[in-house]
């Protein structure tokens, strides 16, 4: 055989192998850039960075539950089994308002929903009101709709060897499949202790601080909100304030910051009432849950027991906040924000 025909062999099974590799991700496609999952593999949904983006183009569905890891212990099985809706997690962890935002332009490029349960962040209303969604380890071309920029992802090491074989063995065996998409509290300790590891309570309070620039951003935040809700009248929006432990109010309050949250929550309220194709439920004066440091990892995390009651509520129609109670409803929070600071985090901390 003479060397030139040798090496057009050669050529020719390189080239065999490397489509052959980027069909078998094609085919199997774990972060779900192409389609929905394929030989009777049920969707895996356990990287919340890597899969949202491409489920949200490519995947059928009518309700969307959008937030940070605050709502990502959600069983939306329980949701779907009341009206017969599909539903589907939109997360970011640590979402910004605005990052939330991208994910619904992707939702309404690609979907009709009838229904969007928003978990509404204090962080997320208090953060810069810019899109932060590409870093290090968010690659952009899981963004795209396009095969052209996928190189990274169809001759990935990780994604062949690791990724897929994952996702056929939880497929397998029903892990992060269907109303448990993305959930990771089977392997988190809650406890009171736990929680208070989290937050070294300082000696001393600092002065409340200036908070106009949280004042900018909060309603830059509230009217990016309002306006995504009212420019889609035929979408009916729940949004519920996520319950974050007195620790989180306590901080604040050291930390010179109280005031910026409670303004975040009064905005919000007043602005979302007036939404006629919206919801609003309010949790954060639920004693039981907010002051009880059992029921949290840390400052934010709580049980998953917390996301159904928050679920079931909701279908109920319990802690709805309208504009003729949300005026009580801040009256609450400020005597739940004294009782902490003055109270009842000396349950747990010495004076």
């Amino acid at each position: 055989m003479s060397k030139k025909k040798a090496l057009k062999i050669l050529g020719g099974l390189i080239v065999v192998e490397v489509l052959a590799i980027a069909l078998l991700v094609w085919l199997f496609d774990p972060f779900y850039q192409y389609h929905e999952p394929f030989f009777g593999l049920q969707k895996v949904m356990y990287d919340r960075d890597n899969q949202v983006p491409g489920s949200l183009r490519n995947f059928a569905y009518d309700r969307v539950v959008l937030g940070s890891s605050m709502v990502e212990n959600f069983d939306t099985d329980y949701l779907d089994s009341q009206d017969g809706l599909v539903t589907i997690k939109a997360i970011k962890s640590a979402g910004r308002t605005a990052d939330l935002l991208y994910y619904l332009d992707v939702v309404h490029e690609y979907q009709e929903v009838q229904e969007i349960y928003w978990g509404l962040d204090i962080a997320g209303l208090t953060a810069d009101p810019v899109t932060v969604m590409y870093e290090d380890d968010i690659p952009k071309y899981l963004h795209t709709d396009t095969i052209l920029d996928d190189i990274e992802y169809l001759f990935n090491k990780q994604v062949i060897f690791e990724k897929i074989p994952l996702h056929i063995a939880s497929s397998f065996m029903n892990l992060n499949v269907g109303g448990q998409a993305y959930q990771w509290h089977q392997d988190k300790t809650f406890g009171a202790q736990q929680a208070m590891d989290a937050y070294v309570k300082p000696q001393e309070n600092l002065p409340p601080q200036d908070i106009t620039q949280y004042k900018i951003d909060i309603g830059k935040n509230v009217q990016m909100i309002a306006d995504e809700i009212n420019a889609h009248p035929e979408i009916e929006y729940k949004l519920f304030f996520t319950p974050y432990s007195m620790l989180w109010w306590d901080c604040g309050y050291t930390n010179g910051l109280g005031e910026a949250y409670y303004y975040a929550i009064e905005e919000a309220m007043r602005s979302l009432v007036e939404c006629e194709n919206a919801e609003l439920y309010f949790f954060q004066t639920k004693r039981d849950i907010v002051c009880d440091l059992d029921n949290y990892m840390d400052m934010f995390h709580y049980k998953p027991w917390v996301n159904q009651y928050m679920l079931e509520a909701m279908e109920k129609g319990e802690h709805r906040v309208t504009r003729e109670n949300y005026q009580q409803a801040l009256a609450e929070l400020q005597e739940l924000y004294k009782y902490i600071v003055e109270e009842g985090i000396y349950l747990y901390y010495e004076r």
